[in-house]
């Protein structure tokens, strides 16, 4: 199970373009993050996801792409979970899913954040979503999972518009 999902989350971001040093230094952590995950030192692993999520959070409404930022901030959850759940502890894994999961939720239905942001973080939702499902499949359910999935995003969707 180690390494999975950190592979698969971190996977379509390397390539992104180097101009922004803040993105830079994320994909470096997170990369340092997965070296060691993979290797079985989870301590050393924890720092470096710490860290990157450190980053995404700072930058989260400053990056230029919405839609990167967005995905960073994801990966930066989801390979902590992972990593939690290689540490024998679902319990913070599953909070640190919800949590991220509720952030897009709330991000995409604020009106003070700005259009491509919501539209972004909409977007990232059906992610959130299919691993909180994976986790319930791997780990059972519990409260704060089934609240998250409980959650309708019906009413997030934006309406369309007839011109």
């Amino acid at each position: 199970m180690a390494g999975i999902m950190t592979g698969t989350w971190v996977k379509g971001w390397v390539g992104t373009t180097d101009s922004d040093s803040s993105m830079v230094h994320w994909k470096q952590q997170t990369l340092s993050g997965n070296r060691y995950f993979d290797a079985g030192e989870y301590a050393k692993a924890l720092s470096y996801y710490q860290q990157a999520l450190w980053l995404a959070r700072q930058q989260f409404s400053f990056w230029h792409d919405a839609d990167e930022a967005v995905a960073a901030l994801v990966v930066a959850h989801h390979n902590l979970a992972d990593l939690l759940i290689a540490m024998t502890l679902p319990d913070r894994a599953a909070d640190l899913l919800c949590h991220i999961h509720d952030c897009l939720l709330a991000t995409s239905q604020s009106p003070a954040c700005p259009s491509p942001l919501r539209a972004a973080a909409l977007r990232h939702t059906r992610s959130t979503h299919t691993e909180l499902i994976a986790f319930v499949r791997k780990h059972g359910t519990q409260d704060a999972i089934q609240r998250c999935l409980g959650q309708c995003l019906c009413h997030a969707e934006p309406a369309h518009q007839l011109h």
